[in-house]
């Protein structure tokens, strides 16, 4: 069955998430919020500058960056993020393994072909001075699981992942609702 099955399921079960939508999503965040709310086991709240748990090492390219190039940037540097700037510097995207999986890979176009920019996640991050909390209720409302971190002048210094903020008392719950929002593509 091989490739002919991986594509059948992916079709499949992409072709039931639009149909469904976010129905199922808004009644799981509903029915954990309520079971939080029932067992008075609040997190407490992580006050720590998010530069304590950031990854520093971040690796960006111009929008007009072939993906090929962006991929290779990923492997070399073992991550799963490449972040997108502009000639200043300034952050203006992010593009992720997943996200060339999804809008390039999967729809059958050819990544030495298209642009960064045509394929990136337009730009939600934090700066410098954030909460590790300000970090996550961001990535909670936004469904992401990486978040670039700036600084005054929109630079990026660094990218807080789902696996960054696992010390945190509050990221179990943070990493549920995260990893179970239908995609953001």
């Amino acid at each position: 069955m091989g490739l002919l099955g991986t594509i059948l399921a992916f079709g499949a079960g992409y072709a039931t998430g639009m149909k469904l939508g976010d129905k199922p999503m808004e009644k799981l965040r509903g029915t954990t919020q309520h079971m939080r709310d029932r067992t008075g086991t609040a997190s407490p709240i992580d006050l720590r500058p998010v530069t304590e748990v950031m990854s520093t090492a971040v690796e960006t390219v111009p929008g007009g960056t072939n993906l090929v190039e962006a991929t290779q940037r990923m492997a070399r540097a073992d991550i799963g993020d490449v972040l997108v700037v502009d000639s200043s510097g300034a952050l203006r995207g992010i593009i992720t393994d997943r996200d060339i999986a999804i809008r390039v890979v999967a729809e059958g176009q050819d990544p030495q072909d298209v642009r960064v920019a045509d394929g990136m996640s337009s730009a939600v991050s934090v700066g410098s001075h954030a909460t590790v909390e300000e970090a996550m209720e961001v990535m909670l409302k936004h469904d992401i699981r990486r978040i670039p971190v700036v600084d005054t002048t929109d630079r990026p210094i660094g990218v807080i992942s789902l696996g960054d903020l696992s010390s945190s008392p509050k990221a179990r719950g943070v990493l549920a609702d995260v990893s179970a929002a239908p995609p953001n593509n």
